[in-house]
């Protein structure tokens, strides 16, 4: 088998030109919801979710004061961006040219489940699930 080549330039390809089964896995980040945390691992992020970004801009790193400060903000997930690879949240913004506000793209690599949500009957069903088979 040949070694996985390292560079940049085809790191990127790979990423960006991911078949949809490996972005759902890159989308999977660490589960610390109380209800789940011991049954299940890790999650795929959906809309919905509740997020605490864990690394990013903080009070050290510098950022400018039209920015808003990213590490250890928790909320909502408002948009996943299958094709960049990248999630939203509600109150994360940053402005761009001409004081324009825009949604700040986060790496979900960076973050934590905090609060699941259950609004989907089938994520529910299975929690659930992988929490009794725990309980056993």
């Amino acid at each position: 088998m040949p070694k996985a080549s390292s560079k940049p330039r085809k790191q990127r390809k790979r990423h960006f030109n991911a078949p949809r089964h490996k972005v759902h896995r890159r989308l999977r980040v660490r589960n610390q919801d109380p209800k789940f945390r011991d049954a299940v691992k890790r999650l795929t992020v959906r809309t919905g979710d509740r997020v605490m970004i864990r690394a990013g801009q903080g009070e050290e790193g510098g950022y400018v004061d039209k920015d808003s400060q990213v590490k250890d903000v928790e909320g909502k997930v408002v948009r996943v961006d299958y094709k960049r690879q990248l999630i939203f949240l509600e109150d994360v913004k940053m402005r761009k040219r001409g004081n324009k506000v825009a949604d700040r793209p986060v790496e979900p690599n960076n973050v934590w489940i905090m609060q699941v949500d259950l609004s989907d009957a089938r994520r529910k069903a299975w929690l659930e699930g992988e929490r009794a088979k725990y309980s056993e």
